[in-house]
C-alpha cells in the first residue's frame, strides 16, 4: 500500500508504516490507542469500515471526523486516559477489532496497561516504539510479549525522523 494520507505528519517511519499497512492488508475495524495528531488515523479511515480511536486529547477530532466522513467510515471517539475503565469498557462495547494500534503513554506502566486492556479486543495488534529509547517502557513490554506463545514479527529501519530523536520499531503480535 502507497502512503497518500491527508498531510498530516505521521510519527512512525514511513517505511514501517508501509510495511504494517502491507501485513494488515485492509481490516474492516480498528482500534486506535493514542491518536497524537491523526498521522495513523488518517491511513485507517481510508482502508476500514469502522475506526475507533482513544485519546486523552483529541487534538484534531473535527479534522478527523471530516476524514471518516469523506472516506464513508464510521468514527467513534473516546475522549479520555486509556487507562480508565470507562474508556476501557466503551472499547469493549463498540466490539473486537481486526486490528489494534497501540500507540499512546510510552511509559512501561502505561503500555502494559494499554497492552493488558486492549490486545484481548484484537486479531492483529501492533505496539510503536519497540526499539530501547530512554525514557520509554515499550522496548520492555515487546520482550515480554515476545516470550509468549504468539506468533509476531518486528518491523525496524534504521533511519531516524526529524523530531523524533531514537529509533523507532512497530511490533506486531497475531493473537
Amino acid at each position: 500500500m502507497r502512503l497518500t494520507g491527508r498531510n498530516v505528519e505521521a510519527f512512525q517511519n514511513p517505511w514501517e508504516l508501509v510495511r504494517l499497512l502491507d501485513i494488515i492488508e485492509e481490516p474492516r475495524t480498528i482500534l486506535e490507542v493514542g491518536v497524537m495528531h491523526g498521522g495513523t488515523l488518517q491511513y485507517w479511515v481510508e482502508i476500514a469500515s469502522h475506526v475507533v480511536v482513544i485519546d486523552d486529547q483529541m487534538r484534531n477530532a473535527d479534522l478527523w471526523e471530516a476524514w471518516a466522513d469523506e472516506s464513508a467510515t464510521m468514527l467513534d471517539l473516546l475522549h479520555g486516559d486509556s487507562r480508565d475503565p470507562n474508556v476501557i469498557a466503551k472499547a469493549e462495547e463498540l466490539g473486537t477489532y481486526e486490528f489494534v494500534f497501540i500507540d499512546a503513554d510510552h511509559s512501561y506502566d502505561a503500555v502494559h496497561a494499554d497492552w493488558l486492556n486492549y490486545s484481548p479486543l484484537g486479531h492483529i495488534v501492533a505496539l510503536h516504539d519497540i526499539l530501547p529509547r530512554p525514557g520509554y517502557g515499550v522496548s520492555e513490554v515487546w520482550a515480554m510479549i515476545k516470550q509468549g506463545p504468539r506468533k509476531w514479527v518486528e518491523i525496524c529501519h534504521n533511519e531516524t525522523l526529524p523530531g523524533n530523536e531514537g529509533p523507532c520499531g512497530i511490533g506486531v503480535v497475531w493473537m
